[in-house]
């Protein structure tokens, strides 16, 4: 897994052109079918469906069992986008950056620097709990390696579940320098305290309105609330976002935003359309 960090970020935020750029309305998302999917790549998938929808780009969504193999990256989802691909989170945001295509182009540059510093803290923290608690807490490591696995023919069914499970250890030492579960879960907590801080009264993280900082957070915290028992055993991860009532209520509006999210960035009240 790899993030951009806050300069990257607001290196792209800054780079504006005249005008949105065109865009594909053939544009594809591909990612991994629902049966493989653990949770790293759910929240990946579901930050760039919600990036997407927000920024009001038409597009379709395919799940595919071999996703993370179309990728030149190794990353999901994969956006095909006219002659353009991008594959994972970043590299999508990127491509939407540098096209003038998200949400925050017209916000004040302190406004974009610290949406920005919160994208990386969800990036580089949040989400490398999220691989931690998938990979490296043994309970949850057998449900993982066989969901994975599940696509794969013998012994790859065996073989890369165990390299996802040595990737995971890397990032966790290099991340939190220990794979200690009480130490990654206490930063868990503290990344969720400062979202909560940062959240405040107000109805998103944009204020008054979603952008990309809101498409990050909601969708990690929602894969997470998401869950369930049999696919996520020890529940120390999901705890430490529903102890903050506010992001709960948080990623509640947000689904329902996402109910009822236009293409063209505006609201429906109904919820009848098809969306991606």
């Amino acid at each position: 897994m790899t993030s951009l960090g806050i300069n990257d970020h607001f290196s792209f935020m800054m780079q504006h052109q005249e005008g949105r750029a065109s865009w594909n309305k053939d544009a594809c998302l591909y990612v991994p079918s629902t049966s493989c999917c653990v949770l790293p790549s759910k929240a990946c998938c579901l930050a760039a469906k919600s990036l997407l929808q927000l920024s009001g780009l038409p597009f379709r969504c395919e799940e595919r069992p071999n996703a993370e193999f179309m990728s030149h990256t190794g990353q999901v989802p994969v956006l095909v986008e006219g002659k353009v691909t991008s594959c994972g989170y970043d590299e999508i945001t990127s491509h939407l950056q540098v096209n003038n295509l998200v949400p925050t182009c017209d916000m004040p540059a302190d406004a974009r620097l610290d949406a920005a510093a919160f994208s990386a803290l969800v990036h580089e923290k949040l989400a490398a709990a999220e691989v931690f608690c998938t990979w490296c807490v043994p309970e949850n490591a057998a449900v993982s390696c066989r969901t994975y696995g599940s696509r794969l023919a013998w012994p790859l069914n065996h073989a890369l579940p165990l390299l996802q499970k040595r990737k995971a250890c890397d990032l966790c030492m290099a991340v939190f320098a220990s794979c200690d579960a009480d130490k990654v879960f206490a930063v868990a907590e503290d990344v969720c305290c400062a979202l909560a801080l940062r959240l405040g009264k107000a109805e998103f993280f944009g204020d008054t309105r979603p952008t990309e900082l809101d498409a990050v957070i909601y969708s990690h915290l929602q894969c997470i609330l998401d869950l369930e028992e049999s696919t996520m055993p020890d529940r120390r991860l999901v705890q430490c976002v529903n102890a903050h009532g506010s992001l709960v209520e948080y990623c509640a509006r947000m689904a329902q935003r996402m109910v009822t999210q236009r293409y063209d960035g505006t609201t429906r009240d109904g919820a009848d359309e098809s969306q991606p």
